[in-house]
């Protein structure tokens, strides 16, 4: 019988709490072994940690069941499309089938210094894009410039389109962060403890991304400005 690869719990293994790093634990097929290599020096009575990988909070919870405060790599899902009744709708589909996000409905808003991922910033752009601005990108080959935030490349894009994407992003995030409701009540049970914990992380991306959104705008050159 041909041997199979199978995923499998490691006894006591998959007890160990996580901590920051990289992965290092894999199965050596050579000496029918699991084996794990440390990042740093444990001494001897110290918990040991492993990297249960990059992975959002909301994974972490979901199928490792914990929640990490301090997470680099936490992201919040956000849920975007465009309207079978908006009237532009076939050449918004048009452009992001080029950058191969036609068929994208969920963005990631992540935790740090840089809120939005490059499939997003390219979302709100042609999202909030006119019937003219849309066939002038529509006529290039594969709009590049559209998924960089990169300064040559937001210059590109206009600071018009931008002002008016941006501005989009943070209505949005207000509106999600303040559907999220305080909760005072007892918390009796661990995955309620980590249910808690895992709304406060999102509120945090979302905070976090309203205040980069409110400085990028107004950073960003008025209409009045471009036009001078």
């Amino acid at each position: 019988m041909a041997d199979v690869d199978v995923t499998a719990f490691i006894p006591l293994w998959d007890m160990c709490n996580h901590e920051h790093g990289k992965i290092t634990t894999d199965f050596n097929k050579d000496l029918n072994r699991g084996e794990c290599y440390a990042v740093r020096d444990f001494k001897i009575g110290e918990q040991i940690f492993i990297f249960y990988g990059a992975r959002p909070n909301a994974d972490l919870f979901l199928h490792n069941g914990f929640v990490y405060p301090n997470n680099k790599h936490d992201s919040l899902t956000l849920s975007l499309g465009v309207s079978a009744n908006d009237p532009l709708h076939d050449i918004k589909l048009s452009l992001l089938n080029k950058l191969g996000l036609a068929g994208v409905t969920h963005f990631s808003l992540y935790a740090g210094e840089n809120p939005i991922s490059a499939e997003l910033l390219a979302f709100i752009r042609i999202f909030n894009m006119n019937e003219e601005e849309l066939t002038k990108w529509s006529k290039q080959g594969l709009p590049s410039d559209l998924v960089s935030s990169e300064a040559s490349s937001a210059e590109t894009v206009g600071a018009h389109i931008d002002r008016r994407g941006y501005t989009y992003l943070l209505t949005r995030c207000k509106l999600i962060a303040a559907s999220y409701k305080k909760s005072n009540d007892d918390v009796d049970s661990l995955h309620k403890k980590n249910i808690k914990l895992l709304k406060e992380c999102e509120v945090q991306i979302l905070e976090g991304a309203i205040k980069y959104l409110e400085e990028v705008l107004r950073k960003l050159p008025t209409v009045e400005d471009t036009t001078n």
